[in-house]
């Protein structure tokens, strides 16, 4: 079996899928919302026994390579190789063997991962970090958990470490923990100084950056690693590679702010939560909180930073159909109620939020509506939060309410509604694809999908003209050639190149109910569906063999004009008895 056949062995496409999306059973597959495009209804046909998982509105998916591809972006040799990490399966050691240089990133993740030894090895040694930790009420059992270190007060320590760790000038800085200050000079210094220091892992718990903690009175409390080929922070969110299994479990996800933020709540007992981490929340992030859940939880901080970070993320996270819900506490942020009152922030927390909207109509009201000022800055805030609303019926009821807060009609707010400049994605975001194309296969492919699912009546198929080369030639002559009693793909004798196509059309079948016909209306639909793929067979043939008699005429080559005027004729009676 060779590595690609092992790996799909070992590693079911539903297991691989359940990891990204919430899958639910439907007849003979499973579905669930799409993560490749801003699904509202499940669309995503998840096939156990034929191995794929695809999207018939966007056209996306398929084996579990294909579909890793797809969702993580990366090549099949990333995928090759993250599959295989996961499934155990040994891969032959190509680079080795040929001699090649070890990949770049893998250099980049060895600096980190040996700058984060030093930086625990540093915190154990260090009563002014250890002292700062105790003051932080956070104990030992989550420094061991979340890798936290110490980066000591030195401009050249970590440096000094790495180099002696065998890496080079350069993969220090492009990892993110050296800094070059003067390029005449060519000294490199160590980005982190006496700083608490957070590793940060993507989604998939590989250690991608750093966040430091200012321990002493520094400029900026918080310093993150800077971006580069590992560390891209637009789509990493602080902690999601320690919640995905909570947020799928609990079925929601909580946002906060901060790095202590997030170990707070760990502490009173709810792990299904993300930080920003000193960053906005991007349209990176939403999509990959959607592969795990449809609820959000809001609990940023208290100030009047937080009330904006909360209203952006509330208008990113309603965009992509999500129900955005918000906790309101009393301390400044949910580390401080950790600290002043953990059961409290317990029961809070486990008793999830209140409708973030809800909680933006109880401001505007207790700040009071009475003033034409007042009605018109309410509004300012509430339309464009109403503007990002997926459901109209979610819409219409906010609508009603701030119409009644403000002593207005529903009428007049709609109509403001409407002037209001609506949101676009930046065109490289749009899926121009999704719910598109109507049709995903031909009628000759349709027609052909029948004979597969119903192997029994392929002594039909000379009914069906043969198509010419590509998938259908191909998918053609090998039900010319398969037995009649079994309807498996993989007894098919395709090319390998056709068997995902063919997988893909076999699922069509399944999802669209023609596996439910009784025999009589199998045969009935098969030459109907033959009829009809004939009928554009011979329009297309019409239209080239025309083309070639209008050639041959303007060329006066009579003989040849003559053949090709019978051939036409011919064609056209059959186009007509197929029609």
């Amino acid at each position: 079996m060779d590595e690609v056949s092992e790996i799909k062995a070992r590693l079911p496409i539903e297991q691989l899928v359940a990891q990204y999306c919430q899958l639910k059973k439907k007849g003979r597959t499973l579905i669930c919302l799409c993560p490749f495009h801003n699904d509202t209804h499940p669309s995503l046909q998840v096939s156990p026994d034929k191995g794929i998982a695809y999207c018939f509105a966007c056209q996306k998916g398929g084996d579990i390579f294909k579909f890793y591809q797809e969702i993580e972006k990366v090549d099949f040799k990333q995928a090759l190789k993250d599959l295989a990490e996961k499934t155990g399966v040994k891969l032959e050691e190509r680079s080795e063997r040929t001699s090649l240089p070890r990949d770049e990133k893998e250099r980049l993740r060895s600096c980190l991962e040996a700058a984060q030894k030093f930086f625990r090895d540093q915190l154990k040694v260090s009563s002014v970090a250890q002292e700062y930790m105790r003051k932080r009420q956070v104990p030992a059992e989550q420094i061991e958990f979340f890798g936290l270190g110490y980066a000591p007060d030195s401009f050249s320590l970590t440096y000094e470490h790495l180099l002696k760790q065998g890496f080079s000038r350069s993969e220090i800085v492009a990892a993110g923990l050296g800094v070059q200050k003067d390029l005449q000079d060519g000294r490199i210094y160590d980005r982190f100084r006496n700083r608490l220091m957070f590793p940060i892992f993507d989604h998939q718990g590989n250690l991608v950056a750093f966040g430091g903690r200012a321990l002493g009175e520094e400029d900026a409390k918080y310093v993150n690693s800077a971006e580069g080929p590992l560390y891209n922070k637009s789509a990493i969110l602080y902690g999601l590679n320690f919640a995905r299994e909570a947020i799928r479990e609990k079925k929601s996800v909580l946002l906060v702010e901060g790095y202590f933020d997030l170990l707070a709540c760990h502490r009173v007992g709810c792990p299904n939560v993300v930080a920003v981490s000193g960053t906005a929340l991007t349209e990176q992030h939403v999509k990959l909180l959607k592969r795990s859940t449809d609820t959000a939880v809001l609990c940023l901080d208290q100030d009047r930073a937080g009330h904006d970070a909360a209203e952006r993320a509330f208008q990113l996270l309603a965009r992509e159909g999500f129900q955005v819900q918000a906790i309101s506490i009393t301390e400044k942020d949910p580390d401080e109620a950790a600290n002043a009152h953990p059961d409290v922030l317990r029961q809070l927390l486990t008793d999830g939020g209140v409708p973030y909207l809800d909680v933006v109509l109880s401001e505007i009201q207790k700040g009071g509506t009475a003033s034409v000022q007042s009605k018109r800055a309410a509004l300012q805030r509430m339309l464009p939060l109403l503007d990002t609303l997926v459901s109209s019926v979610e819409q219409g009821h906010y609508i009603a309410r701030i119409a009644t807060a403000l002593g207005s009609t529903e009428t007049a707010v709609r109509d403001d509604l409407k002037r209001l400049p609506r949101f676009s994605p930046p065109a490289h975001e749009q899926d121009s694809s999704a719910g598109e194309k109507s049709d995903h296969f031909s009628p000759i492919e349709i027609a052909l999908g029948l004979f597969l699912v119903y192997p029994q009546h392929r002594s039909l198929l000379p009914e069906l003209i043969a198509p010419e080369g590509g998938f259908a030639g191909a998918l053609y002559e090998a039900l010319k050639d398969a037995p009649e009693q079994n309807g498996s793909v993989q007894a098919l004798p395709l090319p390998p190149e056709h068997r995902d196509r063919a997988a893909i059309l076999h699922l069509f079948c399944e999802v669209h109910g023609f596996l439910d016909w009784s025999e009589s209306l199998a045969v009935r639909e098969i030459r109907k569906n033959c009829q009809r793929a004939n009928h554009i067979t011979l329009k297309l043939k019409q239209l080239e063999i025309a083309q070639l008699l209008k050639e041959a005429r303007v060329d006066g080559r009579s003989a040849e004009e003559a053949q090709l005027s019978t051939q036409y004729q011919q064609v056209l009676k059959l186009a007509k008895m197929a029609g």
